[in-house]
């Protein structure tokens, strides 16, 4: 099977030759080819080599855009600042619900960091072809209005005013949505997505449902309609009481952390594909060759019965993760995650 044929089967509730592996490998990608982050943002054919790396040396089954840059919440007032080699920070540009009314019309397709972000996904494509999925990042009306508005601020909006939040939600669904089709008209397979401050952590459940799930299901929903083959969510932090939601918004996989695997599986096998849980810091980052072995079998044997899984860290990769580890996790994963070898099914 090729990647993109086993990652594809997977999501369709068929059984794939074996369990596919997907790693966030933007940090990391960059620091094995020796560049700084930063420089992903001046040096596409750079980034995009530090990713073909990455499916030679480890059998991964996807390459990642530079993801978790959000160029719409830039065009709309947000103002990025760039360190030499971690994730860009985000400053809010809307202080009043009187700024609402001066968001520019904006088209993430020309303007601003969209079309080198485009390039990258276009170049990607290019060079893994059909075989191979590109996994490129959009936002979520959640975060790009959080972002916007400053998080705390965010917060108080939607317990003191509502409205105001949700104007800001409108506001923003459009241009996250044309940026998640232009992504899909660039080359990209899969869109994904993360919204790591509606967990249950941050804000209730009842919140999330009128906050976050009607955005995120009509996006997810328009994108698929306009060609992505998939979409992957990942969760950061404790998202136990709206998992349910979660897997019904038009989601394929979910990328959790720190989630029970036999528990998903039970509950939500038949919504959504689970993609996770090995420990990126305790195990990849820190652990020894035979502690990464031992996990990577734990979460085969939890996650492998009945498919539906595919075997990933539970976030992104750290930069400085030993690649001797990474290598130990794909080849027990090449050796222990077999469903059948050639037509001679197990």
């Amino acid at each position: 099977m090729t990647s993109i044929e086993r990652i594809l089967a997977v999501c369709a509730g068929k059984t794939p030759d074996r369990v596919p592996i997907l790693l966030a490998s933007r940090e990391f990608g960059t620091c094995q080819a020796g560049m700084k982050l930063s420089e992903a943002y001046t040096q596409p054919d750079r980034y995009v080599d530090s990713q073909l790396s990455l499916l030679e040396k480890f059998d991964l089954d996807g390459v990642y855009d530079i993801a978790c840059t959000p160029a719409v919440d830039e065009l709309l007032g947000a103002t990025l600042e760039f360190p030499l080699d971690d994730s860009p920070r985000v400053l809010p540009g809307i202080s009043s619900a009187s700024d609402l009314a001066r968001l520019p019309k904006i088209d993430p397709r020309t303007e601003g960091r969209g079309p080198y972000l485009l390039e990258v996904v276009r170049r990607l494509k290019l060079s893994v072809g059909d075989s191979v999925p590109v996994i490129a990042w959009a936002s979520s009306p959640f975060r790009t209005a959080s972002m916007l508005r400053g998080v705390a601020d965010f917060y108080r909006d939607i317990k003191r005013d509502p409205g105001f939040a949700k104007a800001l939600l409108d506001a923003v669904y459009g241009p996250c949505t044309d940026y998640g089709k232009a992504l899909v008209d660039a080359g990209a397979d899969i869109v994904f997505s993360s919204n790591p401050g509606a967990n249950m952590q941050c804000i209730s459940r009842k919140q999330y449902e009128e906050f976050s799930h009607p955005y995120t299901r009509e996006m997810f929903g328009e994108i698929k309609k306009h060609g992505a083959k998939a979409i992957l969510f990942h969760t950061c932090g404790k998202w136990d009481d709206r998992l349910d939601l979660v897997v019904s918004e038009n989601i394929d996989i979910i990328h959790c952390d720190r989630v029970d695997i036999t528990a998903f599986k039970e509950r939500h096998a038949g919504s959504a594909v689970l993609m996770g849980n090995l420990r990126s810091v305790e195990v990849l980052l820190q652990g020894s060759e035979e502690s990464v072995r031992f996990a990577t079998e734990e979460c085969l044997s939890q996650g492998m019965a009945g498919g539906r899984y595919i075997l990933s860290a539970d976030c992104l990769l750290a930069k400085d993760t030993p690649a001797a580890n990474v290598r130990i996790m794909a080849d027990t994963v090449l050796s222990k995650g077999l469903y059948y070898q050639g037509d001679d099914k197990a």
